[in-house]
């Protein structure tokens, strides 16, 4: 635990120091809300239907782009390497990283639950809403910390990163989309989503835990 804090720490510094990449998600998540509005506005007077698709592919594609941008500055400036030299367990470094772009990446996805609030007039931050995009944060991010690590070195990661992670995501958006429908009173059938979300974390978490090791000594 003192490891994971330790790792912890040292990212929520460097994403505070280098925080170009959020600050660029974040832009690109309130674009994204605010042209969904406008071009909703102009075809329909009820968003509510529309809402959790929107969320969703703004929260996957915004932290798509701060994740990739992370990742490469630690690799240009050499921090990542000098961080596996350290004696720590790599599962360590792997829940620190995930820990501190969950909490960079729910602080946009609160922001633009909020911006989303004001311009749809439908309330959205609630518990229920703050649990879902919690849980599909950690799932999301566990999958792409791994997956940017195992791109960290290659010239087109930018590009490279979307391309693994979107497919895989797929169960994700589409759990995420429906549970957050539900918490919004919409007809979703009688699956349940939020546990389906939970299992897809699960499974992110473990699996990125268990690869990680494997990914940093190719």
């Amino acid at each position: 635990m003192d490891a994971i804090g330790a790792v912890l720490a040292k990212d929520l510094r460097l994403l505070w120091r280098q925080r170009t990449g959020w600050l660029s998600a974040f832009t690109f998540a309130a674009i994204s809300v605010l042209t969904y509005a406008f071009a909703f506005d102009l075809v329909t007077d009820d968003v509510r239907p529309l809402l959790p698709g929107v969320l969703w592919v703004t929260f996957l594609f915004a932290g798509t782009i701060a994740c990739s941008r992370s990742f490469s500055d630690e690799v240009e400036q050499g921090t990542f390497d000098a961080l596996l030299l350290a004696p720590v367990p790599r599962t360590a470094i792997y829940f620190g990283k995930v820990l501190a772009n969950c909490i960079a990446l729910f602080s946009v996805e609160v922001a633009v639950m909020l911006l989303a609030t004001i311009l749809f007039n439908t309330p959205l931050l609630t518990v229920e809403l703050a649990l879902i995009a919690g849980v599909g944060t950690v799932g999301y991010v566990s999958l792409t910390t791994l997956l940017a690590t195992l791109g960290a070195r290659v010239q087109s990661r930018e590009v490279l990163l979307p391309v693994l992670a979107l497919p895989l995501l797929v169960p994700l958006l589409i759990a995420g989309v429906r549970a957050t429908g539900a918490a919004l009173d919409l007809p979703q059938g009688d699956a349940p989503w939020l546990m389906l979300l939970a299992v897809f974390t699960v499974w992110s978490a473990l699996g990125g835990a268990l690869l990680f090791p494997l990914a940093v000594e190719r």
